[in-house]
């Protein structure tokens, strides 16, 4: 296959386009920065696409680019249902394929926070059968997008909910408890602060993982169109747990609540509980790395090392 990543330097649109890669496809990937491209993405075999994905220059390049691949995978960072429905849109503009070809599949990124439903109990259960959720004011404009890619008729449309992503350089695990853990261990107390709830559990998944579910569900695009996935764990983790494994391995000694500031925060607190069964059932994908939890040494090291902190 053809495949292009919109987003391919982040979180995890590099780890996606490195799985595309490793199995044989040729990969298009849309970086900012000329330097990226070279350093990044052509040194793993990526084609790299120079373009700010969102203004008309950009949309018209990598648009023409996306109009020859069999995949497209919206990896960019979400910004609200404007700028993701204007890149959505974009590629429709440039899809246009004689009839009777198979469909090209577009799969959108979005997150896990849409299916949360409170804090414990069995009816706050969910999976990817399950319809979204109203409990998270920041992130309820996500079906205004979600909605348009399923049940487009131009393309095979798809939907991956990642769960809080860690790995690597961490995303929102190392913006909220590793950089403040990091300060921490410069407080004279050695205490820091960080936004936290007893309530709270961590749905996660591996950023490595996350990718081999984008590889499974892409290459079975023409018989998956309309499916949602949730890319996640099979358990879920207490935050106060992730916590004080952090304090172990970077040698605090403890931490303390901070309160949320706007929705975003409280959305980070919110429990979404929920056991994914879908891509086991159809892809048969299994998340394989260690718990956040249980790998946070290697997890922590993996932090230090992003930032150029790490002594061995």
């Amino acid at each position: 296959m053809k495949v292009l990543i919109l987003g391919a330097t982040g979180f995890l649109g590099l780890p996606a386009a490195e799985a595309f890669v490793r199995a044989g496809h040729i990969v298009y990937g849309t970086t900012r920065s000329a330097r990226s491209a070279i350093d990044i993405l052509a040194a793993r075999e990526i084609v790299p696409v120079v373009v700010d994905p969102f203004d008309e220059n950009g949309k018209k390049e990598w648009g023409k680019i996306a109009a020859e691949v069999d995949v497209v995978i919206d990896a960019l960072s979400a910004t609200g249902s404007k700028a993701a429905l204007d890149t959505f849109n974009n590629y429709l503009e440039y899809v246009d394929r004689p009839r009777g070809s198979p469909k090209p599949t577009y799969i959108y990124t979005s997150g896990l926070w849409i299916n949360a439903r409170g804090y414990g109990g069995l009816d706050k259960w969910t999976d990817e059968r399950q319809p979204v959720s109203k409990f998270n004011k920041a992130v309820q404009w996500r079906p205004e997008i979600e909605v348009p890619v399923l049940e487009s008729e131009k393309v095979n449309g798809i939907v991956i909910r990642p769960a809080m992503v860690y790995g690597r350089s961490g995303s929102a695990v190392a913006n909220y408890i590793f950089d403040e853990a990091l300060k921490g261990q410069k407080a004279e107390d050695g205490i820091w602060e960080t936004i936290y709830s007893e309530e709270s559990r961590y749905t996660t998944i591996h950023t490595d993982d996350a990718a081999d579910l984008y590889l499974r569900v892409a290459e079975r695009g023409t018989i998956l169109a309309g499916q949602v996935f949730l890319a996640a764990n099979q358990a879920t983790e207490r935050l106060t747990d992730v916590l004080d494994a952090v304090v172990r391995v970077s040698g605090t000694k403890g931490y303390k609540s901070k309160p949320p500031q706007g929705d975003f925060d409280k959305a980070y607190l919110s429990s979404t509980l929920l056991k994914p069964s879908l891509g086991y059932a159809l892809t048969g994908w299994v998340p394989r790395k260690l718990s956040l939890v249980d790998g946070m040494d290697i997890y922590w090291s993996a932090y230090l090392a992003s930032k150029g902190k790490l002594q061995i």
